[in-house]
């Protein structure tokens, strides 16, 4: 996984790397421009007028690197922008300044106070003005020159980072100070700032570039975040052998649904199934046993004597099952708290997940988080968790009581939204890198709780088995707005794009 590294300690990277490869630093800003030129060309194959907007630090230097790469390629028509005197630029930046200016498909223009450029909002405007060094709000000229990029129509592509955006968390009094970027190719992982609710929102999209910094050099660096890609994903899943059977890959215990509420149960059942799990017991009340066979009619059901809700576990013997998940739809009712407690003392280790109404009942009766079993995963959304641990001030302290409670508990917690964040008993949280914001959509949680289920039934560890469930999650919900949009798709467009990752 890639590791989120705070902005002093990405510059100590870029040390060890000019001086380990070894590497000059004008060589290593010219592959950043190499490696940013081909994903800008990748990602934006209609822009053929492109503005880059430099400033005269790091940061400049590579928009520099940029444009003199864009301004070898005739297809592109290239404005720079350069927002400081050239004496002032650092050495990385003015060199490739002095060969950019000599470029006749390059157009120079130096920007001032006094003297903002046209924009023009058919253009791509590319943000090289500061990167993760940045320490303070910006004010005077630049404040006003981020305002005038931010109201001028295009669509802006931050490199690295939106400028005045703080690297590692914090807070952002004055959003018009910071480039609101549409895109944002950030160079070998994202920054802490990006996954959080509160400031990532003005890097817009995503788009991670590994630019060849010095492994020894990240290896070194201490930092509890990490970032889950594709490729992570790819690595986890686990074959299906020739001559398995549906033995082999698990059988599972969903505990969910009440009167109202069937819904949750069959997302959640389908989409077990469809995560690739091998036998599924459903137990529900009485009145979800009709439309559980016909909606899952792969599921065996267990039907609890009561007509409306969960009262009892008695007769369902749990040792049975190698996985057992329980909240979906099961509601609170003081019947279904006690067959919630019956079933934490006998959930199986390492094998149990937790979601909706059972975490709102273990909220309402905190000592029943002393039931979980070890390695259990909860999967709350920011509501459920602060019922839990109790209101948060900020995204930065809702990350520290995440971690705090995974290490203290020795849980997988995955508090789900936009990134959701994978917090391991060893205290390190893992951010992922699927999803988008049409998958805001009733029971797409209750979804999410059935591929963990399956995954874990298939005898994947559980903090595998969170990470791997939610980027399959997030991917499903990718390929379904791809095809139609993100505010068509339905959580039951989810599970018909598990395959999808």
């Amino acid at each position: 996984m890639l590791k989120i590294i705070n902005s002093s300690d990405i510059q100590l990277v870029d040390s060890y790397t000019i001086a380990h490869e070894p590497v000059s630093p004008e060589g290593l800003a010219g592959r950043v421009g190499t490696v940013l030129a081909r994903a800008l060309s990748q990602q934006f194959p209609q822009h053929r007028h492109v503005d880059i907007v430099c400033g005269k630090g790091k940061n400049g230097g590579d928009g520099l690197a940029l444009a003199l790469w864009l301004a070898d390629n005739a297809a592109y028509r290239l404005r720079v922008l350069l927002c400081y005197p050239p004496q002032e630029l650092c050495a990385e930046a003015a060199y490739f300044y002095e060969q950019v200016k000599q470029r006749q498909a390059a157009l120079c223009e130096q920007v001032s106070a006094d003297s903002l450029p046209a924009l023009h909002a058919d253009h791509l405007l590319v943000d090289a003005l500061f990167g993760t060094g940045l320490n303070r709000p910006l004010a005077g000229y630049e404040r006003k020159l981020v305002q005038h990029i931010n109201g001028s129509g295009c669509c802006v592509l931050a490199i690295d980072i939106p400028s005045g955006l703080p690297s590692d968390g914090g807070s952002v009094e004055d959003e018009s100070a910071v480039v609101q970027a549409h895109y944002t190719f950030t160079l070998n992982a994202p920054k802490l700032s990006m996954m959080l609710p509160a400031l990532g929102e003005l890097a817009g999209t995503l788009r991670v570039l590994d630019i060849g910094l010095h492994p020894d050099a990240i290896g070194k660096v201490a930092s509890p975040y990490r970032y889950f890609t594709q490729a992570d994903a790819l690595r986890l899943v686990k074959p299906r052998k020739k001559f398995s059977h549906k033995g082999s890959y698990g059988r599972c215990l969903l505990v969910a649904g009440s009167q109202g509420m069937m819904g949750a149960a069959v997302l959640a059942a389908r989409a077990c199934y469809h995560a690739g799990a091998g036998l599924l017991t459903a137990h529900v009340p009485a009145c979800g046993a009709a439309i559980m066979q016909v909606a899952v009619p792969e599921a065996v059901l267990s039907i609890d004597d009561d007509e409306r809700c969960i009262t009892s576990l008695e007769r369902v013997d749990v040792s049975r099952y190698s996985a057992v998940a329980a909240g979906c739809g099961t509601g609170r009712r003081h019947p279904t708290r006690a067959a919630l407690e019956e079933l934490l003392r006998v959930a199986p280790p390492a094998r149990t997940v937790v979601d909706a109404d059972a975490l709102n009942i273990i909220a309402d009766s905190k000592r029943l988080l002393d039931l979980l079993p070890e390695n259990a995963v909860i999967t709350p959304h920011v509501g459920e968790f602060e019922r839990l641990v109790g209101s948060c001030g900020s995204d930065e302290e809702q990350f520290l009581r995440q971690r705090q409670l995974a290490r203290e508990r020795r849980l997988v917690v995955a508090l789900k939204g936009a990134h959701t964040s994978v917090a391991l008993p060893d205290g390190t949280i893992c951010f992922n890198s699927s999803g988008n914001a049409g998958m805001a959509t009733a029971g797409s949680g209750d979804v999410l709780t059935g591929v963990i289920l399956a995954l874990l039934g298939q005898g994947y560890a559980p903090e595998q088995a969170a990470m791997l469930g939610v980027y399959m999650h997030g991917a499903a919900g990718d390929a379904a707005a791809a095809q139609t949009s993100q505010s068509f798709i339905t959580a039951t467009d989810i599970i018909e794009h598990l395959y999808e990752f």
